[in-house]
């Protein structure tokens, strides 16, 4: 999604929330705001990293499970682009030979050069990236970069303390609506990277949430996924408004099924 915000039409979900609201005579704004940041937190369960697709009724951002499911998965693409030397001193030996030309070992070519710094590592990971969705493409043997042990784990190490970037930004902007909305540490430790922001404001005569988050990984809250979360929300919404309104009929002495 190449770090552009998300931008969909949810003017017919918007419709239906104010329409729920006036059925059951609360206040429009703050039931916006609410099921606002309701309906983001709701989206952030669908934004990697996860083990698994989410399903069900869980309202977690997301769990220990999801963050390991993350670093592996950074791990995976890293070595879909890096051959990794075990030796450091048979890297050496290859750094000395070949540098940046194509790397043989025997007859068989093993790799496109040798890197031993971090900041071309990172160069040539971007390189490899696919723009929309942060992802490497996968290399043949002979495209690879060649690097160590040591270098590979100090890569990588910088690269998995980024999990959990994009969950952030949509988790920020759900905490801006709803500061008491739960967000898991790990996920909390990355909103100093991330961008999300959120408010409510008057179009017109009504009431509307706008949000934004930009990240890599948020492609994934897009078209049938956006439908799904929608449609779980306004089922939500009617079943707690029904729920108040009883709580408040039986309060007041009324008499309710």
């Amino acid at each position: 999604m190449s770090k552009k915000p998300i931008e969909f039409d949810d003017s017919l979900f918007q419709h239906k929330i104010r329409k729920l609201a006036k059925k059951w005579n609360v206040d429009e704004k703050e039931f916006i705001r609410e099921q606002g940041a309701l309906f983001i937190r709701d989206l952030t369960r669908f934004v990697p990293p996860y083990k698994v697709f989410p399903t069900g009724k869980s309202t977690s951002i997301g769990s220990a499970k999801d963050k390991k499911a993350g670093e592996l998965a950074i791990e995976y693409d890293l070595k879909k682009i890096f051959y990794v030397i075990e030796s450091k001193k048979f890297f050496t030996a290859l750094q000395k030979r070949f540098g940046r030309n194509p790397v043989y070992y025997g007859k068989n070519q093993i790799g496109a050069g040798t890197l031993d710094d971090i900041a071309a590592m990172r160069a040539f990971h971007n390189k490899n990236r696919n723009t929309r969705n942060g992802r490497t493409i996968k290399l043949k043997q002979i495209q690879k970069m060649v690097v160590s042990k040591t270098m590979f784990k100090k890569y990588y190490a910088k690269e998995k303390a980024d999990v959990g970037i994009a969950k952030a930004s949509m988790a920020e902007a759900a905490l801006k609506l709803n500061p008491k909305t739960k967000v898991p540490v790990w996920v909390m430790k990355q909103m100093h990277k991330s961008t999300g922001t959120a408010r409510v404001a008057k179009i017109g005569k009504s009431w509307t949430a706008v949000f934004k988050a930009i990240a890599y990984g948020l492609q994934h809250v897009s078209g049938s996924t956006i439908r799904i979360v929608q449609k779980g929300r306004l089922k939500a919404m009617e079943t707690r408004l029904k729920h108040v309104f009883k709580q408040t009929a039986k309060q007041s002495g009324w008499k309710v099924r």
